[in-house]
């Protein structure tokens, strides 16, 4: 029973450790500079932002390459959002990447879409190809970086999906890539805002917030630094209680049906680079994955201890200690 148990146990941490090693960059010598989940007003409705984004360095015409053996699955033309964009199907892993804002295809994806531009023009056009017909190999240069769509500068957006039966499923990429991040990381907990009152925040000590009602209801402001020149939002954010998790957000996957529903999530204020995030609900979406004030609503005590504890993706942790009192 112990041997199947450690066999068993073997079998998943490498299927995990497999997973997670899926793709490779598909840009060389780049770095990210926006993170999956971030807020987005661009388009006709807020909308989470579904993937990473490359720097191509402002540069147009960077080679795009395949992150990992698959087939063309799609191909997107003049789309609003995305611009010119391929899909790749991976049969092995039952995932599909996506890459966007692309100048122009490889000379082998061009004749495909050639030929339906001569016949529909420029308008918004979907191409769909059988799985497995057209075959992509690693690392195989499918496409050149540009700014289409609703790019405001040159660069590549990544991003990683699965077609269930009931609904697209968006996942972060940077848990399926081979990502090193060398730049320094720093997690910030910048303000926070409750009642319509700003409270700025002491990082080493204890901050105070009012608050009214039954328990908390708080915006905060969060962001971590990439050294010098990236801006991304946490991959977790969590809020403690009286020492209970009451509140969690968790961007590790967004479902179809949400992703038009960022402003559940992030309050006014917040842009593509500044996020505002309401760590309370009244509805439940992909990336709300603790929401639980019942031990509060009979609470008579006018102070409440509190802790916002912020994550990201390479398992590093910042916690602020706060107070939350009654005036």
């Amino acid at each position: 029973m112990k041997k199947t148990f450690l066999i068993s146990l073997y079998i998943l941490i490498f299927s995990i450790f497999a997973i997670s090693q899926l793709f490779q960059p598909p840009i060389k010598n780049s770095y990210i500079t926006a993170s999956f989940g971030e807020y987005r007003d661009t388009g006709v409705d807020p909308h989470f932002h579904l993937g990473v984004d490359f720097s191509t360095f402002n540069r147009k015409g960077e080679s795009v390459y395949a992150a990992a053996e698959g087939s063309l699955y799609k191909i997107w033309l003049n789309d609003p959002l995305y611009g010119n964009a391929i899909f790749l199907y991976h049969e092995d892993s039952d995932l599909i990447s996506g890459y966007a804002h692309l100048s122009v295809f490889s000379d082998k994806i061009t004749k495909y879409s050639q030929l339906v531009q001569k016949e529909f023009g420029n308008q918004r056009i979907e191409i769909v190809f059988p799985k497995g017909e057209i075959p992509i190999n690693l690392n195989e240069v499918i496409a050149y970086s540009g700014d289409t769509g609703e790019a405001i500068a040159p660069h590549l957006h990544f991003e990683v999906l699965k077609q269930s039966e009931d609904e697209l499923v968006i996942y972060d990429p940077l848990e399926f890539l081979e990502y090193q991040e060398q730049r320094d990381k720093s997690l910030e907990l910048m303000s926070i805002r409750s009642n319509n009152k700003y409270f700025e925040v002491t990082e080493n000590g204890e901050t105070v917030v009012e608050y009214a009602g039954n328990y908390p209801r708080i915006d905060i402001r969060v962001r971590e630094k990439l050294g010098d020149n990236s801006t991304i939002l946490p991959k977790k954010v969590s809020m403690y209680i009286n020492g209970i998790l009451t509140y969690k957000l968790d961007f590790s996957i967004i479902k179809e049906s949400d992703i038009y529903k960022a402003d559940v999530v992030f309050g006014y204020g917040s842009t593509s680079s500044i996020y505002w995030l309401k760590m309370y609900s009244d509805d439940y979406l992909s990336p709300i994955v603790i929401n639980d004030f019942s031990a509060f609503s009979n609470e008579t005590s006018r102070t409440l201890n509190g802790e916002i504890v912020l994550e990201d993706i390479w398992g590093n942790e910042k916690v602020y200690k706060l107070k939350f009192i009654k005036p």
